[in-house]
Protein backbone atom coordinates (compact mmCIF):
# COMPACT_ATOMS: atom_id res chain seq x y z
CA UNK A 1 0.00 0.00 0.00
CA UNK A 2 1.42 3.56 -0.65
CA UNK A 3 2.33 5.74 1.30
CA UNK A 4 1.52 8.85 -1.67
CA UNK A 5 -1.53 10.72 -1.68
CA UNK A 6 -3.30 10.30 -5.05
CA UNK A 7 -4.61 13.14 -6.71
CA UNK A 8 -8.11 13.21 -5.54
CA UNK A 9 -6.50 12.94 -1.68
CA UNK A 10 -4.64 16.12 -1.69
CA UNK A 11 -7.36 18.10 -0.35
CA UNK A 12 -8.68 15.41 2.54
CA UNK A 13 -4.77 15.04 3.43
CA UNK A 14 -4.90 18.54 3.72
CA UNK A 15 -7.65 19.33 6.07
CA UNK A 16 -6.29 16.33 8.31
CA UNK A 17 -2.41 17.80 8.10
CA UNK A 18 -4.11 20.95 9.10
CA UNK A 19 -6.10 19.51 12.33
CA UNK A 20 -2.12 18.67 13.38
CA UNK A 21 0.33 20.47 14.67
CA UNK A 22 4.29 20.53 13.89
CA UNK A 23 5.71 19.25 16.57
CA UNK A 24 3.57 15.80 16.29
CA UNK A 25 4.87 15.14 12.90
CA UNK A 26 8.31 16.39 13.74
CA UNK A 27 8.31 13.94 16.35
CA UNK A 28 7.28 11.04 14.12
CA UNK A 29 9.81 11.51 11.71
CA UNK A 30 12.61 11.73 14.03
CA UNK A 31 10.96 8.25 15.61
CA UNK A 32 11.30 6.96 11.55
CA UNK A 33 14.88 8.35 11.44
CA UNK A 34 14.38 11.51 9.49
CA UNK A 35 15.82 14.08 11.73
CA UNK A 36 16.47 16.92 9.40
CA UNK A 37 12.78 18.00 8.14
CA UNK A 38 12.51 20.74 10.20
CA UNK A 39 12.96 24.29 8.43
CA UNK A 40 15.17 26.84 10.33
CA UNK A 41 13.65 28.75 13.19
CA UNK A 42 13.48 32.26 11.28
CA UNK A 43 11.37 30.30 8.58
CA UNK A 44 7.40 31.62 10.97
CA UNK A 45 4.09 33.07 9.59
CA UNK A 46 4.32 36.71 8.47
CA UNK A 47 0.82 36.42 7.97
CA UNK A 48 -2.61 36.22 10.31
CA UNK A 49 -2.83 32.92 8.13
CA UNK A 50 -0.28 30.77 9.74
CA UNK A 51 -1.07 26.90 8.99
CA UNK A 52 -0.54 25.83 5.27
CA UNK A 53 -0.50 22.26 4.42
CA UNK A 54 0.17 20.31 0.90
CA UNK A 55 2.82 19.04 -1.78
CA UNK A 56 5.94 21.53 -2.26
CA UNK A 57 6.15 23.30 -5.54
CA UNK A 58 9.62 23.91 -5.39
CA UNK A 59 11.68 26.87 -6.56
CA UNK A 60 15.40 28.28 -6.66
CA UNK A 61 16.94 31.28 -7.03
CA UNK A 62 19.90 33.59 -6.34
CA UNK A 63 20.82 37.32 -6.10
CA UNK A 64 21.69 39.08 -8.88
CA UNK A 65 24.18 41.60 -10.21
CA UNK A 66 23.02 43.25 -12.87
CA UNK A 67 20.10 45.41 -11.76
CA UNK A 68 19.36 46.12 -15.84
CA UNK A 69 18.11 41.88 -15.41
CA UNK A 70 14.41 41.19 -15.04
CA UNK A 71 13.30 37.43 -14.56
CA UNK A 72 9.79 38.34 -15.05
CA UNK A 73 8.94 35.89 -17.79
CA UNK A 74 10.95 33.24 -15.89
CA UNK A 75 8.38 34.30 -13.09
CA UNK A 76 5.01 34.24 -15.39
CA UNK A 77 5.70 30.32 -16.43
CA UNK A 78 6.65 29.31 -13.25
CA UNK A 79 3.37 30.87 -11.79
CA UNK A 80 1.61 29.37 -14.72
CA UNK A 81 3.13 25.42 -13.80
CA UNK A 82 1.62 25.71 -10.41
CA UNK A 83 -0.66 22.80 -9.49
CA UNK A 84 -3.57 23.20 -7.37
CA UNK A 85 -3.40 22.06 -3.62
CA UNK A 86 0.69 22.63 -3.40
CA UNK A 87 2.84 24.91 -0.96
CA UNK A 88 4.96 27.50 -3.18
CA UNK A 89 8.45 26.56 -1.76
CA UNK A 90 11.11 29.06 -2.34
CA UNK A 91 15.37 28.58 -1.33
CA UNK A 92 16.18 31.90 -2.09
CA UNK A 93 20.64 31.53 -2.46
CA UNK A 94 21.16 33.89 0.71
CA UNK A 95 19.65 37.06 -0.60
CA UNK A 96 18.48 39.35 1.92
CA UNK A 97 18.20 42.49 0.27
CA UNK A 98 14.60 42.49 -1.17
CA UNK A 99 11.10 40.55 -1.05
CA UNK A 100 10.81 37.42 -2.88
CA UNK A 101 7.18 36.98 -2.37
CA UNK A 102 3.85 39.78 -2.31
CA UNK A 103 0.68 40.57 -2.88
CA UNK A 104 0.49 39.61 -7.15
CA UNK A 105 2.38 36.35 -6.01
CA UNK A 106 0.01 35.25 -3.68
CA UNK A 107 -3.21 36.30 -5.39
CA UNK A 108 -1.35 34.46 -8.98
CA UNK A 109 -0.57 31.45 -7.13
CA UNK A 110 -4.09 31.32 -4.93
CA UNK A 111 -6.11 31.43 -8.42
CA UNK A 112 -3.97 28.83 -9.50
CA UNK A 113 -4.63 26.32 -6.49
CA UNK A 114 -1.85 27.18 -4.65
CA UNK A 115 -2.30 26.82 -0.51
CA UNK A 116 0.54 29.13 0.03
CA UNK A 117 4.06 29.90 0.13
CA UNK A 118 7.18 29.23 2.30
CA UNK A 119 10.20 31.32 1.25
CA UNK A 120 13.80 31.33 2.91
CA UNK A 121 13.79 34.97 2.30
CA UNK A 122 11.52 38.42 2.24
CA UNK A 123 7.98 39.18 2.24
CA UNK A 124 6.69 42.26 1.54
CA UNK A 125 2.60 43.22 0.76
CA UNK A 126 1.45 42.00 4.30
CA UNK A 127 -1.50 43.69 4.63
CA UNK A 128 -2.90 42.61 1.21
CA UNK A 129 -1.58 39.69 1.60
CA UNK A 130 -3.72 39.48 5.12
CA UNK A 131 -6.46 40.67 3.65
CA UNK A 132 -6.79 37.51 1.48
CA UNK A 133 -6.61 35.12 4.26
CA UNK A 134 -3.69 33.49 2.45
CA UNK A 135 -0.96 32.17 4.60
CA UNK A 136 2.86 33.55 3.80
CA UNK A 137 5.59 32.11 5.70
CA UNK A 138 9.28 33.85 5.37
CA UNK A 139 12.23 34.74 6.72
CA UNK A 140 11.98 38.44 6.96
CA UNK A 141 10.02 41.43 5.90
CA UNK A 142 11.43 43.86 3.08
CA UNK A 143 9.74 46.43 0.73
CA UNK A 144 12.25 46.83 -1.68
CA UNK A 145 11.77 44.70 -5.62
CA UNK A 146 12.92 41.73 -6.40
CA UNK A 147 13.63 42.78 -9.65
CA UNK A 148 17.68 43.86 -10.64
CA UNK A 149 18.17 42.03 -7.08
CA UNK A 150 17.33 38.69 -7.02
CA UNK A 151 16.41 36.41 -10.45
CA UNK A 152 14.26 32.81 -10.28
CA UNK A 153 16.75 30.07 -12.17
CA UNK A 154 14.17 26.73 -11.70
CA UNK A 155 11.45 25.48 -10.14
CA UNK A 156 10.13 22.18 -9.53
CA UNK A 157 13.87 20.92 -8.27
CA UNK A 158 15.25 19.96 -5.18
CA UNK A 159 16.28 22.87 -3.03
CA UNK A 160 17.70 23.36 0.28
CA UNK A 161 16.50 25.45 3.40
CA UNK A 162 18.58 24.91 6.07
CA UNK A 163 19.44 21.45 6.87
CA UNK A 164 16.24 20.33 4.84
CA UNK A 165 16.34 18.99 1.40
CA UNK A 166 12.53 19.81 -0.35
CA UNK A 167 12.05 17.67 -3.20
CA UNK A 168 8.89 18.39 -5.37
CA UNK A 169 5.96 16.26 -4.16
CA UNK A 170 7.16 16.46 -0.61
CA UNK A 171 4.48 17.35 2.08
CA UNK A 172 5.29 20.78 3.72
CA UNK A 173 2.75 21.20 7.02
CA UNK A 174 3.22 24.93 8.73
CA UNK A 175 1.68 26.21 11.81
CA UNK A 176 2.74 28.84 14.47
CA UNK A 177 5.78 26.83 15.52
CA UNK A 178 7.40 26.88 12.14
CA UNK A 179 7.63 24.31 9.13
CA UNK A 180 8.24 20.44 8.65
CA UNK A 181 8.53 18.57 5.47
CA UNK A 182 7.54 14.89 5.10
CA UNK A 183 9.37 12.94 2.53
CA UNK A 184 6.69 12.11 0.24
CA UNK A 185 7.51 8.20 0.13
CA UNK A 186 6.05 8.31 3.66
CA UNK A 187 3.32 11.21 3.86
CA UNK A 188 0.65 9.13 4.53
CA UNK A 189 2.73 6.75 7.52
CA UNK A 190 3.68 9.96 9.34
CA UNK A 191 0.05 11.58 9.31
CA UNK A 192 -1.46 8.30 10.38
CA UNK A 193 1.03 7.93 13.34
CA UNK A 194 1.20 11.70 14.34
CA UNK A 195 -3.10 11.58 14.25
CA UNK A 196 -2.66 8.90 16.88
CA UNK A 197 -0.44 10.60 19.13
CA UNK A 198 -2.33 13.48 18.71
CA UNK A 199 -5.49 11.64 20.19
CA UNK A 200 -3.52 9.73 22.68
CA UNK A 201 -2.21 13.05 24.29
CA UNK A 202 -5.86 14.72 23.78
CA UNK A 203 -6.64 11.50 26.53
CA UNK A 204 -3.80 12.43 28.72
CA UNK A 205 -4.61 15.89 28.94
CA UNK A 206 -7.91 15.49 29.88
CA UNK A 207 -7.09 12.86 32.89
CA UNK A 208 -3.95 15.60 33.93
CA UNK A 209 -6.94 18.20 34.43
CA UNK A 210 -8.73 15.91 36.49
CA UNK A 211 -6.03 15.03 38.61
CA UNK A 212 -4.86 11.57 37.38
CA UNK A 213 -0.87 11.78 38.48
CA UNK A 214 1.64 11.87 35.54
CA UNK A 215 2.90 8.19 35.90
CA UNK A 216 -0.35 6.88 35.46
CA UNK A 217 -1.66 8.87 32.78
CA UNK A 218 1.80 8.44 30.67
CA UNK A 219 1.18 4.40 31.70
CA UNK A 220 -2.47 4.86 30.33
CA UNK A 221 -1.73 6.35 27.09
CA UNK A 222 1.98 5.24 26.25
CA UNK A 223 5.05 6.59 25.30
CA UNK A 224 4.06 10.23 23.29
Amino acid sequence: MTSVPSPDQIETVAERFRKLYTGAISDMLDKSGYRNQVLPFYITPFTQADRVAGPAFTGQGYPCADIAHNDTQTRLKMLDSITPGTVSVWSCGGSTDCAHWGEIMSTAARQRGCNGAVVDGGVRDVDFINAMKYPVFARFKCSASSIGRWDIREYQVPVKIGNAVIHPGDYVFGDTDGVVVVPRDIILDVLVAAEDVFQREGGMREELRRGVSVKDAYEKYGSL
